[in-house]
């Protein structure tokens, strides 16, 4: 799947990303659902917030990083979506409302 489609299902709360990274990263699946807990939202809505606020406000710097995870990876869908929601847990990205 493109990149592109993969960010405008994950920004609609349509992404599979929520399945998968239990699968996938069962700890960050536990942390992904106790925050969007705090926020007041599910684990797609609280993606789709992640995921939005990445594409307004992030600069070079993170794009870089997501460059450099998704050519180590054969699947760069689930490599940007994995990136972007480490960095908000870890407190690492913008959080404007």
């Amino acid at each position: 799947m493109l990149l592109g489609k993969v960010i405008k299902l994950a920004m609609t709360a349509q992404s599979d990303f929520p399945v998968d990274v239990t699968v996938r990263e069962p700890e960050l699946a536990v942390r992904l659902e106790a925050e969007a807990q705090r926020a007041g939202t599910d684990v797609p809505g609280f993606v789709a917030d992640t995921v939005s606020r990445f594409m307004a406000h992030e600069d070079g710097e993170s794009w870089t990083t997501i460059v450099g995870n998704i050519q180590r990876t054969d699947d760069p869908g689930y490599a940007f979506v994995s990136t972007i929601m480490h960095a908000r847990l870890d407190h690492k990205c913008e959080q404007h409302a």
